[in-house]
């Protein structure tokens, strides 16, 4: 018994159709079934899976709380840095990003095979999307500084 993986991420927000449309036309996740809440919103998909369920937080919230719970003074914990999505395609996404005038930041980490990128989402929220790393892979957006790793008995 354990985890197998990520199931779905949900946002909370007031601008949930524009949200809709970043992970649509920047991400690449696609609109789909959802069922019939009390409240607006939709489910974005990945692979056939309900990935990101949105949310929206405009306008009356009760059928909203009665469905995920009343959320004092925020949406969320407060505590999450980012959500991270395995992708494929990097140089087309680098490429399709640069065309929509996507800032995102970008590093390669050779030691664990993974091309990184991040940008923003309409809310704020950090987006890295990891591609394999492939030898001689270009970073075209803003490159973020070189990690050094190493090993330590203090992590998990």
């Amino acid at each position: 018994m354990g985890v197998l993986k990520l199931d779905h991420f949900t946002i909370r927000t007031e601008r949930w159709a524009e949200t809709a449309e970043f992970f649509e036309q920047v991400i690449g996740l696609t609109p789909g079934p959802r069922p019939g809440f009390l409240f607006p919103g939709c489910w974005m998909y990945a692979g056939g899976h309900p990935l990101l369920h949105i949310a929206s937080v405009t306008g009356d919230q009760k059928d909203l709380q009665v469905y995920l719970g009343d959320k004092q003074g925020g949406y969320g914990s407060g505590s999450l840095d980012h959500v991270s999505m395995r992708c494929e395609g990097l140089e087309q996404v680098q490429t399709r990003l640069q065309s929509m005038g996507i800032v995102f930041r970008e590093r390669v980490i050779p030691q664990i095979g993974e091309h990184q990128l991040f940008l923003e989402d309409p809310n704020g929220i950090t987006i890295e999307m990891i591609f394999d790393y492939a030898p001689g892979s270009r970073i075209v957006g803003q490159a973020m500084p070189h990690l050094a790793i190493g090993t330590s008995e203090d992590e998990c």
